[in-house]
């Protein structure tokens, strides 16, 4: 059973005749009375009955009339349903974030909302392991990271933008300290920082897992916001990517000298499930307001 068999048996049923719905459906009287005869032959039995100059419905073609008509209107319906996913009238998009890379977040979503309004977004804030579990469920479309040095041949990482674990203070309060900071420059600072699990975190673990170097730890906390709040308004410093205070003007970061300091922004997608247009747009988003925000830094 074909659509144009539907098609073509119920403009011949609504005209009650071959030759008008030839005429309408711009198609030979012979084509179509080949292809309902099929659909008929398929069927087994005569849906129209006809002479030399009627054709009506059989109590057959009566029941099946009105199932024809809504099978044509649930395919018009969803190529409409396609048109409007191709144009982002209408879908969801499921973006998960760490906690350390939410604030980079706010300017592509506020962007995004603006240019697609109908499209549902859900925003997930959760530590890198329930997000990579959630993308192998399917419960994301799209996870925001920093890179990890262990990876999953199931998961496809893109970079996004490349970054550096910094010292964050007040800003005027880290003057003097050059274009880096060393790891024994940090003894000199009440810290602030986020809590063991987080990337920034796990970053500065990393890095003083073969160092002799004992930090001054005032506070610890999981919250990236409060942590910057908390940085901004006293004597405090703290550890994190120099992305996370990127339109901070209260803030200033100078990066840690060690080649283990690398904190890569990156995306990541399952590479077996179905890549959303939504989520192409919200990656596009994302890019252009980096390099927009990296020119504006250079400026």
């Amino acid at each position: 059973m074909e659509l144009r068999q539907l098609k073509y048996f119920v403009e011949v049923a609504r005209l009650k005749s071959y030759s008008l719905a030839s005429k309408s459906l711009f198609i030979t009287q012979s084509t179509i009375s080949q292809q309902i005869s099929k659909l008929e032959e398929e069927l087994g039995v005569e849906l129209l009955t006809r002479d030399t100059r009627h054709v009506a419905l059989s109590d057959y073609g009566e029941q099946f009339y009105p199932c024809a008509l809504q099978v044509l209107e649930d395919a018009r319906a969803g190529a409409d349903r396609i048109r409007d996913v191709m144009n982002l009238h209408v879908g969801t998009l499921s973006v998960g974030s760490t906690y350390a890379f939410s604030p980079l977040l706010k300017q592509t979503v506020l962007e995004f909302y603006r240019r697609y309004p109908k499209i549902r977004l859900d925003i997930i804030i959760t530590s890198k392991e329930v997000l990579m579990q959630k993308l192998l469920d399917h419960e994301l479309d799209l996870a925001l990271t920093y890179k990890s040095p262990v990876g999953d041949d199931r998961i496809e990482s893109r970079l996004l933008f490349q970054s550096r674990l910094c010292l964050i203070g007040r800003a005027g309060s880290l003057q003097g300290l050059g274009k880096e900071v060393t790891l024994q420059d940090l003894t000199r600072f009440p810290l602030a920082l986020p809590s063991k699990g987080l990337q920034a975190r796990d970053t500065l673990e990393s890095i003083l897992y073969a160092e002799d170097v004992d930090l001054d730890i005032r506070l610890e906390i999981n919250s990236i916001r409060l942590l910057l709040d908390l940085v901004g308004n006293g004597s405090l410093a703290t550890l994190l990517s120099e992305e996370s205070i990127r339109g901070i003007k209260e803030l200033e970061a100078v990066p840690i000298a060690h080649p283990d300091g690398r904190m890569d922004g990156c995306y990541h997608y399952l590479k077996s499930s179905y890549h959303k247009m939504a989520a192409q747009k919200f990656v596009e988003l994302l890019q252009q307001r980096n390099s927009t925000n990296r020119i504006l830094k250079v400026l």
